[in-house]
């Protein structure tokens, strides 16, 4: 799933890959029907192409299909593959999409750009209607503004649509295992971890059990978790952080966000508690 810190942890790969004989891949998007309709809205008439620089959009189709292809060689050889998926506050990871989106995908003609003036209010109440669109589930029709509610959708289908379908496992049906920090799922051709980004912050309890369960996992030694990609080694770290302050949503919104049953089933109550005051109105007011 995208910007989980995902780039963190194939750094990690990397280090074991050549002792291992092994590639570490990166790829958001796998399952040939999730490139096929992101190519699709891709292809849409110039009056509907609103991202300024393709290159990194395109790339998600690039990567996408080199990682099938390499999957599907995998299984031909009856390698066993290693999977590593993560886990993130779905507001969080929405402010996150928005502004490395803003900075490095950039809008034609609004404020979401790295040569305009973005200021925080805009990115905020940008957001905010993404939001509505991804829980009324309509699809906007300029492409900057559907990748963007496509990625920030992920949170609540892209474990079943890409992992489900590449790996056939259902998240739901295992156990997210809170003293080991991770969900383990074996299948007779792939083993996979899934880990929340939360862990991943060294302040957190979860992060001293998760870099161990990484180590065993990846057969690395690590001693902390790469920074890769970052928020606050970019540009706009400043524009990130306000953001964060300023960003609200109403009750109903957040509690359809949280409702969903793959955050419950990756955050326990009180999380959700947490996570749902930190974002809405009254939240504002600690921040």
């Amino acid at each position: 799933m995208a910007k989980v810190a995902s780039r963190s942890w194939v750094e990690a790969a990397k280090l074991a890959a050549p002792t291992e004989g092994s590639l570490a891949i990166h790829c958001h998007y796998a399952v040939p029907c999730h490139r096929e309709r992101i190519e699709v809205v891709f292809g849409w008439p110039a009056a509907r192409q609103t991202i300024a620089n393709m290159y990194l959009p395109r790339n998600i189709l690039r990567v996408g299909a080199s990682a099938w292809e390499q999957i599907e060689s995998a299984r031909r050889r009856q390698e066993r593959i290693q999977v590593v998926s993560g886990m993130r506050d779905p507001v969080a990871r929405s402010i996150s999409l928005i502004v490395f989106m803003s900075d490095f995908y950039g809008h034609v003609s609004r404020p979401l750009s790295p040569r305009a003036v973005v200021s925080p209010e805009y990115v905020v109440g940008s957001l905010q209607e993404n939001w509505r669109l991804v829980l009324e589930r309509r699809e906007p029709g300029q492409t900057f503004e559907w990748l963007l509610w496509y990625l920030t959708d992920g949170f609540r289908n892209w474990f079943a649509g890409e992992l489900g379908a590449a790996f056939g496992v259902d998240v739901l049906q295992g156990e997210f295992q809170v003293q080991e920090a991770v969900q383990r799922m074996r299948t007779p051709e792939a083993d996979i971890l899934i880990y929340r980004v939360e862990d991943m912050l060294p302040e957190a309890p979860g992060y001293a059990p998760l870099l161990a369960q990484a180590n065993t996992f990846l057969g690395t030694t690590l001693t902390s978790f790469p920074i890769v990609n970052s928020s606050f080694q970019r540009r706009s770290r400043e524009l990130s952080a306000e953001v964060r302050r300023q960003f609200w949503l109403p009750t109903d919104m957040l509690d359809a966000i949280y409702g969903e049953p793959v955050v419950q089933h990756f955050y326990h109550r009180d999380e959700i508690l947490a996570f749902k005051k930190l974002w809405s109105a009254r939240g504002l007011k600690g921040r």
